[in-house]
């Protein structure tokens, strides 16, 4: 059992054995060490799982009250050059026109495909009033962005319970460190009384 124990020189689970060595500051070591596995293993897919959900609902509910609406491009969408790479811009804004269920015509400006002709045809996404705002998210969107934010709140968790477990350990080392200070500051005055 000992043998299996020890490997490559260093003894395992030593924090668990009787040992009248052994502080308490070595048993408190080892259950937040315990504490903090339990917390990464329960607490990171948890949270993960729900941040996602709550991300998914959140980026499908951009589109609420929004209405899909053919528009026709009043001007050209000619594309400027990017400032960095030279090449044209894949969208740009420019003016469109469109009519509200009222048969009022309406116009403003939307990204459309570099390139377009004025007359040519494009969706945008209007509110009620009649403004236009950016298309929401598709389901598949929805999801990645979703996904994206529970990996970075479950990351978050890990950073924090990891952040938790080593300024605990920390102020342990700490502690024992000003324990064996009283401790040698002991021995030493004993070692003096002793040859006076």
């Amino acid at each position: 059992m000992n043998a299996m124990l020890k490997r490559s020189g260093r003894v395992w689970l030593w924090r668990w054995r009787r040992n009248p060595l052994k502080r308490r500051s070595d048993i408190a070591e080892a259950w937040i060490g315990v504490a903090s596995t339990a917390l990464l293993l329960l607490m990171v897919p948890v949270v993960g799982v729900v941040v996602a959900a709550v991300g998914e609902r959140s980026a499908l509910g951009q589109g609420e009250g929004l209405h899909r609406t053919a528009a026709r491009l009043v001007e050209d969408a000619t594309a400027p050059l990017s400032r960095f790479s030279g090449m044209a811009d894949d969208h740009v804004r420019v003016t469109v026109r469109w009519t509200m269920p009222g048969g009022s015509l309406n116009t403003g400006e939307a990204a459309v495909a570099a390139g377009s002709k004025a007359g040519s045809s494009t969706t945008v996404w209007r509110d009620d009033a009649g403004r236009l705002h950016p298309a929401p998210p598709t389901p598949a969107q929805a999801r990645s962005q979703g996904a994206a934010l529970g990996a970075a709140a479950g990351a978050g968790v890990c950073v924090m319970v990891v952040g938790g477990w080593w300024a605990a350990r920390l102020r342990l080392d700490v502690r024992r460190t000003a324990q064996w200070d009283r401790a040698w500051a002991e021995f030493d005055a004993d070692r003096g009384h002793r040859h006076a």
